[in-house]
C-alpha cells in the first residue's frame, strides 16, 4: 500500500510512513477498497438489467450507447466493382409478382457487340503499328500510352457512338487456345493456327455465366473460370533472380541453348528467371559476335524444375519484342528483359582491327602475356569485355585509342555500363 501524504511504499502493518512520518489513517484505505468494490457491483448489476430488460424486449442496443457513450458497430465491407471477379452468383428467377427486365433478342445483342467490336478495331490500326499494345492481365492494353482499351475510352477517341458507352462489356485480350482449355468452350472448326495468337474477346454476362464474343464466334465460359483464365495472365511470377555457374539451373539452360544449337560452347550474355519464365541472350563458339535471345518456361513437377522449353525465339530481329514475347506468354514478367534494347545489338566480328589492338594494348600493360589467348572477348566499337584464362575480369573503352581496365566481376562491370549509359551495351558481358 502506498503513503495517502508521500506515496511512498508502506507495508500492510505500519501504522506511520517510515518516509514522511504521516499517520496511516485506516478510515481512507477501507473507504477506497470500499468504493473499489461498489462500481464493480454497480458495473455488473447494470448488464444484468440489461440482460433481463433486452430478453424481454424493453431495451435495446442504444442502451449500451448510453451506458459507455457509443454502440460497437460492424462496418461493411467496400464494394468491389470489378466486373467478374469472386464466385459465381446464381441466375435468381423472378419471384411472386416481379415482372423480369425486357432482354435483348440475339439479333440485338449481336448488333451492339459488332459496333464495339469495330471500334476496337479501328483503335488496333490506327495504334498497333505504333505502340505496344499487349495482354495485360487479359485486358487489352497500350502500355505506350497506359491505357486500357475501354469503352469510355473508344467513345473519347470518337470510335464509338455515345449509345454503347453504358454497355457492360469488357474487352480483353487472350489466346483462343487458353479459353479452349475449359469444357463449356467449343472453337469447333476453327484451324489450329487461328487458336495461338492473342485476339480480342467482348465479355458480357448471361444467364448462365459469361458470353465471349471474338471474330471466331460466340462462347459461354462459366463465370468463375474466366476468373481462372484472368488470374493465370497475372505476370506475378515470384522473385527475379541472376543465375551463374554455382547455379544448377544455369546448365540447365546451357544445355537447353544446346538442345537447339550443335555447338559445344555457350557463353550467356544475360540470365534472369522468375518461378515461372526465364529470359537468356547466348553467343556460341561458332559466332561470338551474333547473340540470340530466348525466353523459355521452366516445367515443374512436385516443386521441382525438371525440364525448360523454349517458348518465343529471334524476337531480337522484329519491331516490336515486347509485343512479340507477350503473345508468346501473356503471363511474362517484363522485369526479366535486361536494361537495352535487344533489337539494337553491335558487336565486332573476331576479324575486325579491334580485337588485335586490345590484345596489344593488354599485353603492353601486362594484363596480358605475350600470345595469350582470352577464355572470353566481345567487342563494340565503342566497349569491350574480356576475361583471360585465369578468369579475371576487364572492361574497355575507346577514346582515341583503347582504355582497358580491371573489374572485379561481370557484376561490377554492369554496374558500371548502367552507370555511364542509359542504354548500356550489356550483351558485351559473359555473365557467370
Amino acid at each position: 500500500m502506498l503513503c495517502d501524504k508521500c506515496h511512498n511504499t508502506m507495508d500492510a502493518g505500519d501504522v506511520m510512513c517510515k518516509n514522511c512520518g504521516t499517520a496511516v489513517q485506516k478510515l481512507n484505505r477501507n473507504w477506497s477498497r470500499f468504493a473499489k468494490i461498489s462500481v464493480i457491483i454497480l458495473i455488473i448489476a447494470a448488464f444484468g438489467t440489461y440482460i433481463v430488460l433486452y430478453n424481454r424486449n424493453m431495451i435495446g442496443l442504444d442502451f449500451l450507447e448510453d451506458l459507455f457513450g457509443s454502440t460497437p458497430t460492424v462496418e461493411d465491407p467496400p464494394a468491389v466493382d470489378t466486373p467478374y471477379v469472386g464466385q459465381p452468383s446464381e441466375y435468381e428467377q423472378p419471384q411472386n409478382d416481379e415482372v423480369p427486365p425486357a432482354r435483348r433478342s440475339e439479333e440485338e445483342q449481336a448488333a451492339v457487340l459488332s459496333a464495339i467490336m469495330d471500334a476496337v478495331n479501328a483503335y488496333m490500326r490506327e495504334h498497333s503499328h505504333i505502340n505496344f499494345i499487349i495482354s495485360s492481365m487479359g485486358y487489352l492494353h497500350n502500355i505506350s500510352s497506359g491505357d486500357y482499351i475501354t469503352l469510355e475510352l473508344l467513345g473519347r477517341l470518337g470510335h464509338l457512338d455515345d449509345e454503347f458507352l453504358a454497355e457492360d462489356v469488357l474487352i480483353l485480350y487472350l489466346r483462343p487456345k487458353d479459353v479452349e482449355r475449359f469444357d463449356e468452350v467449343s472453337f469447333e472448326g476453327v484451324p489450329a493456327t487461328q487458336m495461338e495468337p492473342l485476339t480480342v474477346f467482348l465479355a458480357y454476362e448471361v444467364p448462365t455465366g459469361i458470353g465471349l464474343h471474338s471474330r471466331l464466334g460466340t462462347q459461354l465460359i462459366f463465370r468463375e473460370n474466366l476468373n481462372q483464365l484472368l488470374i493465370s495472365y497475372y505476370t506475378n511470377n515470384g522473385e527475379i533472380s541472376r543465375p551463374t555457374r554455382a547455379d544448377r539451373i544455369y546448365h540447365y539452360v546451357v544445355e537447353m541453348i544446346q538442345g537447339t544449337n550443335p555447338v559445344t560452347d555457350v557463353f550467356i550474355r544475360y540470365l534472369a528467371v522468375d518461378d515461372v519464365h526465364g529470359f537468356v541472350a547466348f553467343s556460341t563458339d561458332a559466332a561470338n559476335h551474333i547473340v540470340t535471345n530466348y525466353i523459355f518456361v521452366q516445367e515443374h513437377e512436385n516443386n521441382a524444375s525438371v525440364s525448360l522449353r523454349v517458348l518465343a525465339s529471334g524476337f531480337e530481329v522484329t519491331p516490336h519484342p515486347i509485343v512479340a514475347i507477350n503473345g508468346a506468354a501473356p503471363n511474362f514478367n517484363f522485369q526479366l528483359l535486361p536494361n537495352y534494347d535487344i533489337t539494337r545489338i553491335s558487336l565486332l566480328d573476331k576479324s575486325a582491327a579491334a580485337f588485335e589492338d586490345i590484345l596489344e594494348v593488354m599485353v603492353y600493360s601486362g594484363q596480358l602475356e605475350e600470345d595469350e589467348e582470352p577464355e572470353f572477348m566481345s567487342v563494340t566499337p565503342v566497349y569491350a569485355y574480356i576475361v583471360d584464362a585465369r578468369g579475371n575480369v576487364f572492361l574497355g573503352h575507346y577514346n582515341n585509342g583503347w582504355e582497358i581496365m580491371p573489374v572485379g566481376s561481370w557484376q561490377v562491370a554492369e554496374d558500371v555500363l548502367q552507370l555511364m549509359l542509359s542504354n548500356p551495351p550489356l550483351y558485351i558481358i559473359w555473365q557467370q
